[in-house]
């Protein structure tokens, strides 16, 4: 493998299962390479999750592998209607995902840096959920639903026998508890993460990067995911005022922030705790990867459980 020299130094020393799986999406990479005349030699892998990014420093790309080519072309649709509205939005290099290996491959300009930017982060997102809802259809995703395979690779997964009765019975209470939500505001277009909106600057404008399709959805899920580590989390004391005030100032009138702060909202810990299960669910089907992942699983099930104290470090 031709890849750059960090990602070579973490082939050496990680789990046979995760060498494997990286080799094969950069199988997949250079494959896909030879028929966009993209550059594959000294790539390195920048994160793993949700999906393979890979930097190619001699095609000035970013190049993420996708096991869903379904996925990945909702992915391309999703960047090309921010675009058309104008949403300052990570731009593909290509219009359509390649295959090889069997995966699907998008390619995108370089994002740059990360901005750690609350303000940043919530005019994006209001911007978004202005983009009329019906647009989102020809996407041909899904409506929102958190609990769609929340629980797939649970049965195989390598954790703490503890673990897999609490996080069934967890989802289920939860399901109950997410059906009987008052939304305050209408459905619309949103992100549908874990975490606030990504967004990159090269040293121009900054960007959202998108790594999975847009949604039709509950803005409320969004406005949480950009809160929720600084409730729970150590290390993650994030500028929640700052986020509000912009959001506010970019949302539509009549919505905005419901109850003033998305925290003063009657259901916000339920909707809250969907997100964090869902997190959770997402570190347990990594846990065959290595020993470390393995560990982060328990650990986090144990943070569900009551049986470690808040801030929980889950690291960054």
């Amino acid at each position: 493998m031709s890849t750059g020299p960090r990602t070579r130094t973490l082939l050496k020393a990680t789990s046979t299962a995760r060498r494997q799986a990286i080799t094969a999406s950069y199988s997949a990479l250079t494959q896909v390479c030879v028929a966009t005349a993209d550059n594959a030699v000294e790539a390195e892998l920048v994160s793993e999750h949700p999906t393979h990014a890979w930097e190619l420093p001699r095609s000035n790309a970013l190049g993420l592998v996708h096991t869903d080519v379904a996925e990945a072309r909702a992915l391309l649709r999703s960047a090309q209607l921010l675009e058309h509205h104008r949403v300052p939005v990570v731009t593909p290099r290509y219009p359509d995902a390649l295959t090889g290996g069997g995966r699907a491959v998008t390619f995108w300009r370089l994002p740059g840096r990360e901005r750690h930017d609350p303000a940043t982060s919530a005019r994006v997102t209001a911007r978004i959920h202005r983009i009329d809802p019906g647009t989102v259809r020809w996407l041909a995703r899904e409506n929102h639903d958190p609990f769609n395979g929340l629980l797939d690779g649970l049965d195989n997964a390598p954790v703490l026998d503890p673990c897999k009765p609490f996080l069934r019975d967890r989802a289920y209470q939860l399901r109950d508890e997410w059906a009987a939500i008052d939304w305050p505001t209408p459905s619309t277009t949103i992100l549908g993460a874990h975490r606030a909106a990504r967004c990159h600057s090269d040293g121009t404008l900054p960007r959202l990067l998108l790594r999975q399709p847009l949604l039709h959805g509950h803005r409320e899920w969004d406005l949480i995911a950009a809160r929720w580590r600084s409730d729970l989390l150590l290390g993650h004391l994030n500028d929640t005022m700052g986020y509000t005030e912009a959001y506010s100032a970019h949302a539509d009138a009549h919505v905005g922030v419901p109850y003033g702060h998305i925290g003063a909202w009657p259901d916000y810990q339920v909707v809250r705790d969907v997100i964090v299960l869902t997190e959770v669910m997402s570190t347990v089907r990594r846990a065959h990867l290595d020993a470390r992942t393995r560990q982060q699983a328990d650990y986090q099930v144990a943070c569900l459980r009551g049986a470690r104290r808040r801030p929980w470090n889950w690291g960054r």
